[in-house]
């Protein structure tokens, strides 16, 4: 064979050597560690919960499709302008009445994020389909929330639906 014939099937077989890895890659893109960086503290959330890595990047797996599924739109400028002023109201209402805020924080939050698009009827399912794109923010939420409970005197659910904000 002459050396331009083995260069040539050379440079084939790395060539397709390269693309099997590149769609081994895009096949594995919400398993392991692309699962742990896109959703961190969560992904360690929900082993923890689990007990079970593979368990856990199963369910963050079905979160993905169920929320590539969704149809997210954004707020208008009048829904935008209308969630402003609402949040500006919990922060105003937390010093004089922080229960209420908290509940009513819950509250904004849910109506936030129906109105862009996660199904209404569930909230920890909203909570975890919003995780897909937002799971830092889900997990200062998360931690927000559960001080809020302790500060109040409601870490152990105590205390009414109405008064107290949604369990996470």
């Amino acid at each position: 064979m002459s050396g331009t014939v083995i260069l040539a099937v050379v440079l084939a077989v790395i060539v397709v050597i390269g693309a099997a890895a590149l769609i081994k890659r895009a096949g594995d893109r919400n398993t392991g560690g692309d699962l742990r960086r896109r959703f961190g503290p969560e992904y360690d959330r929900v082993a923890a919960r689990h007990g079970d890595r593979a368990a856990a990047e199963q369910e963050l797996a079905e979160r993905v499709r169920e929320h590539d599924a969704l149809q997210l739109r954004p707020l208008t400028a009048d829904d935008r302008e209308r969630y402003t002023r609402q949040w500006t109201g919990v922060e105003e209402r937390f010093v004089e009445d922080p229960r209420g805020a908290a509940a009513q924080a819950d509250q904004v939050i849910g109506g936030l994020l129906t109105a862009i698009g996660y199904p209404p009827a569930d909230r920890d399912k909203q909570l975890e389909l919003a995780s897909v794109d937002h799971a830092r923010a889900l997990e200062d939420y998360r931690q927000a929330h559960d001080l809020t409970r302790r500060a109040l005197g409601t870490a152990n659910g105590a205390g009414t639906a109405a008064a107290s904000p949604a369990p996470v």
